[in-house]
């Protein structure tokens, strides 16, 4: 056996693809794309299109394969997950432009400002425009199953996805997002989805959203190792300030409160989960939701 040779293999998922997409405004795009070596379903396969798709494919991929046995209640569907090539442009694309932006203040005093922002209507737009009419084009999907996955800035770019064109997906799982981002900016455009609670009566489809967080993302169990007590309090500050359980929670609430026609919602906290594991269950979570068989 040539064990330089083995060596440098490239491991590849059975399935998928990688295509480089150009938008003509946006600049280019990795997009992986997993299919069933299946027949497809009455109806087009179900589609879900993950953000920050690199972190979440293979796991997305696995989760769908090993739990769509013959006597699974899981189905396969087709997985799209977008991401960069090189560089990343994730937080000029997931977030939005407020009005005015309020940068936000570290318990250190400093102020944490992205270095850019301000392109989620451009990004949302490749996304409707460019990139779901190419996938449906190359695949039978089905139109009244689509999920929009996100986590942290990108479950913040979902929510304004959600708030500004509902009728994009019929499913939106958000896990953790950064509603904290310009003084909860994301809560006004909450509220203007609510008013406008007329406009959901047209659609055509019911639209689910499906939130979580993990149970420690307000506070330091679990979390870190620290240098010294100082540092440890600024960090359980940032927690703090930040919400992340708090916001999520009022914001389902709010919104289940306003009894919104066509618009169901949940929210889950995974207790034990901090923000870099709670995305995970939420995604398998998420999957056995979306992905299940119709027994009939």
């Amino acid at each position: 056996m040539d064990k330089q040779k083995d060596a440098v293999m490239p491991f590849t998922i059975a399935g998928s693809q990688v295509d480089t997409f150009h938008s003509q405004t946006n600049g280019d795009y990795q997009i992986m794309i997993y299919q069933p070596n299946q027949t497809t379903p009455k109806g087009g396969w179900p589609v879900i299109y993950l953000l920050d798709g690199k972190s979440f494919f293979s796991s997305a991929v696995a989760i769908t394969q090993n739990q769509s046995c013959p006597k699974c209640l899981l189905q396969e569907g087709i997985i799209v997950a977008i991401d960069y090539p090189q560089t990343s442009r994730r937080e000029l694309d997931y977030l939005p432009k407020p009005d005015e932006f309020v940068p936000e203040v570290l318990p250190n005093g400093k102020m944490n400002i992205p270095a850019q922002y301000g392109g989620a209507d451009a990004f949302l737009a490749f996304i409707r425009d460019e990139l779901k009419p190419n996938i449906e084009q190359r695949f039978t999907v089905n139109k009244d199953k689509q999920t929009l996955f996100g986590h942290s800035y990108g479950g913040l770019f979902a929510l304004h996805t959600l708030f500004s064109a509902p009728e994009m997906f019929n499913n939106y799982i958000i896990v953790s997002p950064s509603i904290w981002f310009s003084d909860r900016y994301i809560l006004k455009e909450s509220q203007q989805f609510i008013d406008n609670k007329a406009g959901l009566s047209h659609l055509t489809q019911p639209i689910h959203l499906i939130m979580s967080v993990g149970g420690l993302e307000q506070s330091l169990k679990g979390h870190e190792v620290f240098t010294s007590e100082q540092e440890k309090a600024q960090r359980l500050q940032h927690f703090q300030n930040r919400r992340v359980i708090d916001n999520a929670r009022d914001l389902v609430t709010s919104l289940q409160q306003a009894e919104l026609p066509n618009f169901f919602s949940q929210f889950t906290i995974y207790e034990g989960q901090i923000h870099q594991t709670a995305p995970l269950i939420a995604l398998q979570d998420g999957l056995q939701i979306i992905f299940k068989k119709r027994l009939n």
